[in-house]
């Protein structure tokens, strides 16, 4: 006949010669609302006589193991993974939040909770709350590899702190797990791991300066500009574009880039600057420009340069990705003459030939200069 849950079978007592074996053999039927647990099922017997001991599945019961008997714990492991946001930002910092549960029918006793986390992360450190009678490791450094105990209805949540990588691209992806021990039974594997993913959106703010130290300079002198980069981040500016088109009255124009470490541009070039650079979090490139103020040129010397953000990333601050210097060039020119007959004496009536030589050392051009000479 069908049993209730919990409700013992009644056997005959029965008497068992010495070396004897008697074996009892019967069926039940499992409640549908066990589902996949089903199979956890645990049954014991007992047996009670004069002058000898008892023999159950349970030593709590007081009686002796029955070696051939497999407990059959059944316990419903689940954990949960979110930083609470869609995309984070290389460069700064993220907490992740990890809940590990147990919906039973058993506690579970020994699991193993993981998490392994992604060289994307840096400086990670976590903390763990037990509540409803769980208990798991209270804090730690790197990976998770916890050993926790969690009754039914009890918790495990850890709290984890760690700093993105500001070179980190694409999407960060972290998975934690949580397995039973080996003498359990787990009714529900689906919920046993959770992926928490993050599209990376890479923030920058990149800066530019630029100066001759000047506030004049004469036409024909050479001139020396400097022109500094900056990346004051979060994350990493790879592939950032720096430009500055040099104008006509600069002639003869070279540079030299020097660049903090981690940081890359060419180390030198003739010409217009205009490349792509790596410029890291809290880097900067430094240009030494060397160029000839054209002599000719006469007025406001302005010259421009630019730094641009890599596609995919935002610069948080455009209005710092251009500088202007001006400078006023004067005109400044070294003129000479000299004017000579080529004799010491001249005969009257006879003719007599001048040489005039005007000249200009610079540096700049003379242009519209007047030579004058009113004869005797």
């Amino acid at each position: 006949a069908l049993r209730a849950s919990g409700e013992a079978v009644p056997l005959n007592a029965v008497s068992v010669p010495p070396g004897a074996t008697m074996t009892i053999t019967f069926e039940v039927d499992v409640d549908s609302p066990l589902g996949a647990c089903a199979s956890a099922i645990s049954n014991q017997g007992t047996v009670t006589g004069t002058g000898i001991s008892v023999l159950t599945d349970d030593t709590a019961l007081g009686g002796a193991t029955d070696p051939t008997a497999t407990p059959l714990d059944a316990v419903d492991l689940a954990i949960t993974k979110t930083d609470g946001a869609a995309t984070e930002v290389p460069g700064t910092g993220v907490t992740y939040t990890i809940a590990v549960t147990n919906a039973g029918p058993s506690p579970a006793i020994g699991a193993n909770v993981v998490d392994t986390f992604p060289a994307a992360l840096t400086g990670v450190s976590w903390t763990c709350l037990a509540a409803g009678g769980a208990s798991c490791t209270v804090a730690g450094s790197g990976n998770i590899n916890d050993l926790v105990n969690i009754p039914v209805g009890g918790s495990a949540t850890y709290t984890v702190n760690a700093t993105i990588s500001a070179a980190a691209t694409g999407t960060l992806v972290n998975t934690a797990t949580v397995t039973k021990a080996a003498a359990q039974l787990e009714c529900n594997f689906a919920n046993n791991s959770a992926t928490d993913s993050d599209t990376l959106t890479p923030q920058v703010d990149l800066a530019i300066t630029k100066t001759d130290g000047l506030t004049t300079i004469d036409a024909g002198s050479p001139t020396v500009y400097t022109i500094v980069v900056s990346n004051s981040g979060p994350s990493h500016a790879i592939g950032a574009t720096v430009a500055d088109t040099f104008p006509a009255a600069l002639i003869g124009a070279s540079w030299t880039c020097a660049a903090t470490p981690g940081s890359v541009c060419p180390p030198a070039g003739a010409g217009s600057i205009n490349h792509t650079a790596d410029i890291l979090a809290s880097g900067s490139l430094t240009y030494t420009v060397n160029a000839t103020v054209n002599g000719s040129f006469v007025g406001v010397l302005a010259n421009t340069a630019t730094v641009t953000a890599p596609g995919g990333t935002t610069d948080t601050n455009a209005g710092n990705n251009s500088a202007q210097d001006t400078t006023t060039v004067n005109a400044v020119a070294d003129l000479s003459i000299t004017k000579t007959d080529g004799v010491t004496t001249a005969v009257p009536g006879q003719s007599v030939t001048y040489t005039i030589t005007a000249s200009n050392a610079g540096p700049a051009t003379a242009t519209g200069a007047t030579v004058a000479d009113t004869f005797p």
